[in-house]
């Protein structure tokens, strides 16, 4: 099948690409990296297109023919479970006049048929049906109007990635040492072989760039002010040992840079149970003593534990955020000034009822309230960057005095240091400073 159009080998640049001036080594970003339309544009195609991207979790799409609909840097893409189980990526767009195949976020469907002229293609990207095929003549090449696809689609234990670069590198390679704690994280479930169900939590939307949600990642140093509120309320109504309130001061914790714009906030050293630390929900109670009953023990123990975050903030760059014990969520742009968030829960098959249960109202707990609080604060920060071209920096320096590297490559730092935002915008530098050819 044809790869996708304009898709092309990606080079570096000569020294002292465009984007230089505007992230600097000691951690100044300018302003204009997240409010200039012009470079939104070209992080679209950049960014979204020549760099892995998260699509979705193979068990959104478990039965043969099953397909979801997303959006890849605002390229609408159809992502299939298509003929020998395999999973494709779709460019939703007719390669006749351009119109959108599918307007359904979801369904079940081997072919999808344009709503204009009729053409049809197979759920893999083959054109297969052109109404009165004989005016286009013997000489027409049907095999040059298959859909756009992305050349480069990859699970990685479920997760499913791709890339509209054929030359992208492995995407063992491109998670590199991050590996580690994204494994940790999906060992955590021990799926059985039942498998899993994905079940769709809420969109946020918020009037800020893109990139603020991710920055937000492994952002310890904001947790004591942006949640204040949360964090009084809680120990007013439960007292001591839950929400945030192991996160203490300064040295306690630890979060890390792995390379490729990947990172971690690892709260786990002083987190302790998770069950025992999370707020109290409705149901808890019961749910837990009917989990107890079925399983008593450790084995009750661990389903218990697997209902509350799980201690890390996983960002996989540029759009997949990962807590642990089933959340997930992607960070969809839609302009340069506009993102959604979606949050996702992982439920296990063969884990009892309550626990999916108690995994769905956890997931529903934290974004309601401290999650409001990181949005009301990105919307703040988008609105003065936008207003205010005087100032023009952004300082992302903090930590940069003793910052560590570890053994497998990673780059340690206090859980309140700026270093995986300050070395991911290197990263994000590099990028924007390849060209295609």
């Amino acid at each position: 099948m044809a790869s996708a159009p304009g898709v092309a080998k990606v080079q570096s640049e000569a020294p002292g690409g465009k984007y230089d001036a505007l992230v600097r080594p000691d951690g100044m970003v300018h302003r204009s990296v997240y409010v200039d339309p012009g470079i939104f544009e070209e992080e679209m195609t950049r960014i979204f297109a020549r760099s892995w991207v998260f699509l979705l979790h193979e068990a959104e799409i478990p039965q043969l023919n099953d397909f979801k609909q997303i959006t890849v840097g605002r390229r609408a893409t159809l992502v299939t479970r298509g003929k020998n189980n395999r999973i494709h990526a779709l460019l939703n767009r007719c390669t006749h006049r351009g119109s959108a195949l599918c307007t359904l976020d979801r369904g079940n469907a081997p072919r999808f048929q344009c709503p204009y002229h009729g053409w049809t293609f197979s759920n893999t990207g083959e054109l297969v049906t052109i109404p009165f095929r004989g005016g286009y003549g013997a000489a027409f090449d049907q095999q040059a109007h298959h859909l756009g696809v992305f050349p480069r689609v990859e699970n990685y234990r479920g997760f499913v990635f791709g890339s509209l670069d054929p030359r992208v590198e492995p995407l063992v390679d491109w998670l590199g040492p991050a590996r580690e704690i994204f494994d940790w994280a999906i060992d955590q479930d021990h799926i059985g072989s039942t498998g899993a169900r994905v079940a769709t939590g809420m969109t946020m939307s918020m009037h800020a760039n893109w990139k603020f949600p991710f920055d937000n990642i492994c952002d310890g140093y904001h947790i004591p002010f942006a949640h204040r509120s949360a964090a009084m309320m809680n120990h007013q109504h439960y007292g001591a040992g839950k929400g945030l309130d192991h996160i203490k001061s300064e040295g306690a914790l630890k979060n890390y840079y792995f390379g490729h714009g990947h990172k971690v906030a690892d709260q786990r050293p002083e987190l302790g149970s998770p069950w025992e630390r999370a707020r109290p929900i409705p149901g808890r109670e019961t749910h837990a003593a009917a989990i107890m009953d079925k399983h008593a023990g450790e084995k009750g123990q661990r389903f218990l534990d697997l209902t509350a975050r799980s201690g890390i903030n996983l960002g996989l760059f540029p759009n997949l955020g990962v807590q642990g014990h089933g959340t997930f969520y992607v960070i969809e742009p839609v302009s340069v000034g506009y993102t959604h968030v979606r949050f996702y829960m992982l439920l296990l098959n063969d884990a009892p009822n309550e626990m999916n249960t108690l995994r769905l109202r956890f997931g529903e707990d934290f974004n309601n309230i401290g999650t409001r609080d990181d949005f009301e604060v990105m919307e703040r920060c988008h609105h003065g960057l936008a207003t205010i071209p005087e100032v023009e920096w952004v300082d992302f320096s903090r930590g940069s005095n003793r910052e560590t590297k570890m053994p497998n490559g990673a780059i340690s730092a206090d859980y309140t240091d700026d270093s995986p935002r300050r070395l991911g915008y290197q990263w994000w530098k590099e990028l924007m400073n390849r060209t295609a050819s």
